[in-house]
């Protein structure tokens, strides 16, 4: 009867806090108890790690068990403690020698009742933490490890059993590494794009916002192509970087929305579109017993598309305000307290009216001034003033849609390049996107010449341009400027920028 020990961590946010598993195997009435803040997830796992090992073809010890998840003030969740806790009461009753391939090595995984591992949630969290912690290996179900290969310097051996772990450590198998494989890649994006007809100004706006990370409202009637247009946006983005992959995938897997094929093929970059109808923990975040990611997280580094703006809960479009202009979101419960990036461009659409038909030159409007007006004030003006573009976009005519798109400049290569060298001069030049832009990078680098001066001028006195309002004109203003090629903001540049302010 003795005492083991083994590494591990647990995952809080989209970062690990370390963990020591301790398994005591002790005389006295059997038992097998779980301590140090454990979730009634980990709890579970006396059972699971109870079957899997004797199952797996080794004794279970009838004594006294009492393992302890270190430090105690901290919560632990996760069926990846399954493994090690496995592993470590097999160490304190002697059936295991801790060998040298354990004692740098990180083992997780969730325990089928047969034995079997079963894939868990924040992976490449994990794998990040046992390369900072020095450790060679990372031994994981083989339905991980396509996530884990993203962390360079620490070897990944996917494996299919409890059994196959304890029979590596004790070298009496070799288990063969991680191999890349190939994987799909998407071309929806591009089919969607070629699909557009006319919106020559629209695509043009579409541009602007992806090559400064804008946000953007399409507004207009119903059959226009707004939703049609931001679905497409995606395609004019970049590739994701490595670093960027990694930040997207954490966020992905802590909320299980990630598959093997996606952790693999995880390059372009996200695309969420929650249902008007969605709450407000779906949307920002939050959870009862574990802090999981909401829709504006699980955008980060892409793309949050909000199709019909104004039928989402006044709540929810509410507590948009503070990860449009920090990036972040911070989601604090009784017990915890957790920050999530939030780095994402929105896209929303609105139709003019509830029936759609305003002002439409198509068909006449139904609706009652009062409903038009309600319907306008669900967007508050806080929430307007934070979006940086506006577009309004018209119905395609008939010839058009029947006809192939000659709109010069609208070419989804063109676009391509385009938007990835604001991308690199940006990153190059601010170490930011144009709109993340700070006030004191903005009086440094969106300089105006004397036209565009006068213009500005003229514009304030005609328009009500708040502070916010202004900051947001001149990023824009910028991202139109590096768009043509100019090296100061233009009137022309300015001109086009006041274009896309909303106003109401």
């Amino acid at each position: 009867m003795a005492l083991a020990k083994l590494p591990s961590a647990t995952v809080d946010g989209i970062t690990a806090a370390p963990t020591t598993v301790e398994v005591d195997v002790a005389n006295g009435l059997p038992s097998f108890s779980i301590i140090g803040l454990a979730d009634k997830l980990v709890d579970e796992s006396r059972e699971r790690v109870r079957s899997a090992i004797k199952n797996s073809g080794y004794k279970f010890p009838m004594s006294r068990i009492t393992v302890h998840l270190a430090p105690s003030e901290i919560k632990k969740s996760g069926t990846h403690f399954d493994v090690p806790i496995a592993m470590s009461v097999l160490l304190a009753d002697k059936q295991l020698n801790k060998t040298a391939r354990l004692k740098e090595s990180l083992v997780i995984g969730g325990l089928s009742l047969d034995g079997g591992l079963q894939p868990v949630r924040g992976v490449l969290i994990l794998a990040e933490w046992a390369k900072k912690k020095g450790l060679k290996n990372l031994v994981l179900p083989q339905e991980n490890s396509p996530e884990a290969r993203l962390i360079e310097d620490i070897n990944i051996i996917p494996v299919k059993s409890f059994r196959e772990i304890v029979d590596w450590s004790n070298a009496t198998i070799e288990l063969a590494p991680f191999i890349e494989t190939d994987y799909p890649v998407s071309s929806e994006g591009e089919e969607i794009w070629s699909q557009i007809r006319g919106q020559a100004q629209a695509k043009r706006a579409a541009l602007i916002a992806a090559a400064g990370g804008h946000s953007i409202l399409l507004h207009g009637p119903p059959g226009a192509g707004k939703t049609m247009l931001a679905k497409a946006m995606r395609t004019l983005l970049p590739k994701l970087s490595k670093s960027e992959q990694i930040e997207v995938i954490k966020i992905h897997s802590v909320a299980g929305l990630l598959s093997p094929d996606e952790a693999g093929a995880f390059s372009d970059r996200p695309l969420r579109s929650p249902h008007h109808s969605a709450s407000h923990i779906s949307v920002v975040g939050g959870g009862n017993s574990t802090i999981k990611p909401g829709e504006i997280s699980l955008a980060h580094r892409g793309i949050l598309f909000l199709d019909e703006l104004p039928e989402f809960p006044r709540i929810v479009l509410e507590s948009l305000r503070q990860p449009l202009e920090d990036k972040v979101v911070n989601v604090a419960r009784a017990a915890s307290r957790v920050r999530f990036p939030a780095d994402f461009i929105m896209v929303a659409t609105m139709n003019p009216c509830p029936c759609g038909w305003y002002e439409s030159g198509i068909k006449e409007c139904i609706c009652l001034p009062s409903q038009i007006d309600r319907y306008r004030k669900k967007i508050s003006g806080p929430i307007i003033d934070r979006i940086d573009m506006s577009i309004q976009m018209v119905p395609v005519s008939l010839k058009e849609l029947q006809g192939k798109s000659t709109v010069v400049g609208n070419d989804l290569a063109d676009n391509r390049q385009v938007v990835k060298r604001v991308w690199d001069n940006s990153q190059i030049n601010y170490s930011t996107m144009n709109s993340g832009l700070s006030p004191k990078q903005i009086s440094e680098h969106c300089q105006l010449n004397n036209d565009a001066q006068l213009l500005l001028e003229a514009a304030a006195k005609k328009f009500v341009i708040t502070g916010r309002g202004f900051h947001k004109l001149l990023r824009v203003s910028r991202t139109i400027a590096d768009v043509n090629e100019h090296q100061n903001i233009e009137a022309g540049d300015l001109a086009e920028a006041l274009q896309y302010r909303f106003r109401s």
